[in-house]
């Protein structure tokens, strides 16, 4: 009786997760099918961006009222933030890579599932200890957007390309937007956790949409080990010129976002004397992003080489930073042209960083997804650390400078290697930008959900072959 227990406990747990694995029929995976992503898809995956990623920052706007809530001191709740972001750190590291060797569908759906069941924690708990401990779980399933990313760039039209990855981008931006806006309004006139009920519910919905319409994409490196994809992290930046370079404007870029964001609020306090309420609603000028974006990718970077639409994001952001520098010391228009402007020219540089490494490594999008993400997460850190510390030394200049410097810094990368060069550095191909990046699909559209089916594949080959020769 004893030795059936634990088989009876094996098989019940095999039923369910057979059961949460189960995919409708419409939606299992036909090789022969056009896989194209469609426009209804590609807006899903944006809304899905969006209401995870929200996750990150709906704490923000309300640590002072947490700490009432929970009765700690304001240093302990604005540890909330850092514990969530340090869990999204982890995550872009080590379940992110995952999203290449195991079906892509189940490993979204149940992110999304865990962390909705996470998030009811923090919503009922009454412990802060828990409340922090439970943040840092949300943190490290929150990686969903960067899941859907590379997806984005798999299966959307060559054509089309550009304008899908920067829907993801958009509703990024809207989600980090809207969770600020949201929490603090629903936080003033009722109760925290009102939020975090509203959260939940867009993550169900979100999870009933993606389980009745995502297709159960292949694996991408079927057969391939979880320790060999993380030793694939540590060698992509090595071997591939294309990721390196991007990443290291993508660095650059974040650390000049997050630089002027987190130093605006001083600036806007201390010379320009907003209320709190005025500081949080001159952060809606940076939704910008969310309906001129794909306009601009359509008509600039889908016609454009990457590097071209890279070289002219970076001068305009280059002086609208010149003039929020110099002009937002007496004058809130150069804050507001600064923060239009520099947020619009932000995103365009991500779409075309994005289009540029599309084509790295089309069996580890996920892998290659994650030195880029990693990248952006230490620019953001250095952007934020080095600004509020020039901007408690010297002021708005000083902070101005130092994004003038990024900016600088991210045309000479660009500089550095053309853009048909192969190698690390140099302009071998000559500089010709009127056209887009040309690649092979990134689109495995022969990939096979498991090591069996490939096998059967080449020995059909094989045989054929054999065929033809005799």
């Amino acid at each position: 009786m004893a030795s059936e227990t634990p088989q009876t406990d094996y098989r019940g747990f095999v039923n369910v997760l057979r059961r949460v694995s189960w995919t409708p029929s419409w939606l299992r995976w036909n090789p022969e099918a056009n896989h194209d992503l469609s426009w209804g898809m590609n807006i899903l995956f944006g809304l899905s961006a969006s209401f995870s990623v929200a996750n990150l920052y709906y704490t923000h706007p309300i640590l002072n009222i947490l700490a009432d809530d929970f009765r700690v001191s304001d240093q302990r709740s604005s540890l909330v933030p850092t514990v969530t972001q340090a869990g999204y750190a982890v995550g872009l590291l080590l379940i992110v890579p995952i999203g290449d060797i195991v079906r892509r569908r189940l490993m979204i759906l149940s992110l999304i599932l865990v962390t909705a069941l996470i998030w009811l924690g923090c919503t009922l708990t009454q412990s802060f200890s828990a409340f922090l401990g439970l943040s840092f779980l949300v943190g490290l399933l929150t990686v969903t957007p960067q899941l859907m990313f590379p997806l984005a760039v798999q299966y959307a039209p060559q054509r089309h390309r550009p304008t899908m990855i920067s829907i993801v981008m958009s509703g990024l931006v809207f989600g980090v937007l809207v969770a600020r806006l949201l929490s603090g309004i629903v936080t003033q006139y009722t109760s925290w956790r009102n939020v975090y009920w509203i959260s939940f519910g867009l993550q169900v919905l979100v999870w009933i949409l993606l389980f009745f319409s995502m297709p159960d994409y292949p694996i991408l490196s079927p057969g391939t080990s979880y320790p060999r994809i993380l030793l694939k992290i540590v060698t992509l930046p090595f071997s591939k010129p294309d990721l390196t370079q991007n990443s290291l404007i993508a660095f650059l870029t974040q650390g000049m976002f997050t630089s002027f964001w987190t130093t605006l609020t001083f600036q806007l306090a201390d010379v320009f004397h907003l209320s709190t309420l005025s500081i949080g609603l001159f952060a809606l000028i940076g939704i910008s992003p969310v309906f001129l974006n794909p306009v601009i990718s359509r008509l600039l970077i889908a016609r454009l080489h990457p590097h071209g639409s890279l070289i002219i994001a970076h001068l305009v952001t280059l002086v609208a930073i010149c003039i929020g520098t110099f002009v937002g010391t007496f004058s809130l228009a150069g804050l507001v042209i600064w923060a239009f402007l520099g947020d619009l020219g932000m995103n365009t540089i991500i779409v075309a960083n994005r289009v540029a490494i599309a084509h790295v490594d089309p069996k580890a999008q996920n892998a290659v997804n994650s030195v880029y993400m990693v990248h952006t997460f230490c620019g953001q850190l250095f952007g934020t650390a080095v600004g509020n510390a020039l901007y408690a030394r010297g002021g708005w200049t000083h902070t101005g400078a130092f994004n003038i410097a990024q900016m600088i810094a991210g045309l000479l990368v660009i500089a550095l290697r053309g853009p048909h060069e192969r190698g690390w550095i140099g302009w071998r191909g000559g500089w010709d930008l009127s056209g887009p990046k040309i690649e092979k699909s990134v689109q495995p559209s022969t990939v096979q959900t498991n090591t069996e089916t490939n096998n059967e594949s080449m020995a059909a080959e094989t045989n054929e072959k054999i065929e033809q020769r005799n």
